[in-house]
């Protein structure tokens, strides 16, 4: 009897970009794309390069926590046409407490995008008092001021079904952080800096 069995479709990059070229109409008359999501895309540079290269005339979109070497992250970058990017915890011990990694490479990346022309969006996953706390996303606000080439910010409520993902896997959920407690959506404070913020 065997334990696991797996599922999916091993693609080299050439397959992968030949389906995805089937749907071109498809994207131009709804006005999309490709977007390279996760896990994290950036685990996978050369074929996300590759692909990204075969894909002419083709919207192309990165979802990424910016969690990369600065030369990948901007190699990236380059070869899309717009950047979704997820930011958590500014404070560097508490995003190591939170997440179990530094956040100095991402923060660096933020700041290359910031000076950057390329289009993007930063979106805040709000975790009841760990990423909602005002001091959280003042911070943020501050690191976003002045960027020219942000869309928007969206804040995007705490996901309350994550505790059944663990009960289907058989493990325990046991969050550091009050998973009842509203979330707080504090627009205002990037409203401030003149930054478009969008969420419930």
């Amino acid at each position: 009897m065997r334990a696991r069995s797996l599922c999916g479709e091993t693609l080299f990059s050439d397959a992968l970009a030949s389906k995805l070229l089937r749907n071109t109409a498809l994207y131009a008359q709804m006005g999309g794309g490709v977007t390279f999501s996760g896990g994290e895309p950036l685990m996978q540079p050369d074929f996300l390069l590759e692909t990204a290269s075969a894909l002419h005339g083709v919207h192309l979109t990165i979802e990424t926590a910016g969690f990369a070497e600065r030369n990948v992250f901007l190699s990236a970058v380059k070869a899309v046409d717009t950047v979704m990017m997820d930011l958590k915890l500014i404070d560097s011990a508490l995003h190591r407490r939170f997440t179990g990694r530094d956040n100095a490479c991402i923060l660096d990346n933020l700041e290359q995008l910031c000076a950057g022309s390329k289009p993007f969006l930063i979106r805040i996953p709000l975790i009841p008092g760990v990423t909602d706390t005002e001091e959280n996303l003042s911070a943020a606000a501050k690191l976003l001021r002045g960027a020219r080439a942000l869309t928007a910010v969206e804040l995007l409520p705490y996901n309350r079904m994550a505790g059944a993902k663990y009960d289907w896997l058989g493990a325990a959920y046991a969050p550091m952080f009050d998973p009842e407690q509203p979330v707080q959506f504090r627009h205002d404070l990037f409203q401030n800096y003149g930054i478009e913020s969008r969420g419930r």
